[in-house]
């Protein structure tokens, strides 16, 4: 570097006194503190920013399964489904198995059951034919009473009263012809009582009665044989009833 300067770049000089203090400081002007700085307003308007260059949409590639793989997958659904099949239908045939078995073990009882109802229906079918033939045999031959007349007036012996003797009216037309001289002759009476069925009759002498009726007749059938006349009107005899 060259310590000279050329005389072309001298400029005209001033001497440098030194100044009083006062003098400087009145001289010094009063510079205006810097102001901040203006903030700036933001713009209305929304600033779009624009990329400068595009970036490339990356495309992925739809990859197809292999027919290995489709043979795989529709195998695997065939399994699921039929293991899950075997299952249900596994729980069913057991479910049904299980009422069979039920059914099975009461089937000896509900065999015995029918049995004794075949057993009892056949009974009272067997006693209403009877009593339907009994009551038609008296219809046909009317005198068929006449035999029970005779042992009804013969368990009385009327020794004192007025024996009488109830049939219907005509039961009692066939008793006076055949028996009527000979219950004149024991001074029994013959009373028609059209609430007696025809085939029966009742005697009284006193405060004796025999009871020879049609029904109280059948009644003492069913009963020598062991069987409670009752459950005929209900149609469901059971052991008891038949004194068993």
């Amino acid at each position: 570097m060259n310590p000279w300067i050329p005389k072309e770049k001298l400029t005209a000089y001033q001497r440098w006194e030194v100044a009083a203090f006062d003098e400087q400081a009145d001289a010094t002007p009063h510079e205006p503190p810097p102001s901040a700085p203006e903030a700036v307003a933001p713009s209305a308007e929304p600033v779009e920013i624009r990329p400068t260059e595009e970036s490339p949409v990356e495309e992925h590639a739809i990859v197809l399964p292999t027919a290995e793989e489709i043979e795989r997958m529709h195998r695997e659904a065939h399994d699921a489904g039929y293991a899950a099949g075997y299952q249900a239908g596994l729980g069913a045939a057991q479910a049904i198995a299980g009422q069979l078995a039920s059914v099975l073990d009461k089937l000896p009882e509900a065999l015995a059951a029918i049995d004794q109802t075949v057993a009892d229906e056949l009974l009272a079918l067997a006693l209403e034919i009877a009593n339907q033939v009994l009551r038609s045999s008296l219809r046909v031959r009317p005198e068929l009473l006449l035999p029970v007349v005779r042992e009804a007036v013969t368990t009385l012996h009327p020794h004192h009263g007025q024996p009488l003797l109830f049939a219907h009216p005509d039961d009692a037309s066939l008793i006076r012809t055949h028996l009527g001289e000979q219950l004149a002759h024991s001074h029994w009476r013959i009373l028609d009582d059209a609430a007696l069925t025809p085939g029966g009759c009742r005697v009284e002498l006193g405060a004796s009665e025999v009871d020879a009726t049609l029904e109280t007749r059948w009644r003492r059938v069913i009963e020598a044989i062991g069987i409670n006349p009752e459950w005929l009107a209900k149609g469901e005899p059971s052991a008891r009833d038949r004194g068993q």
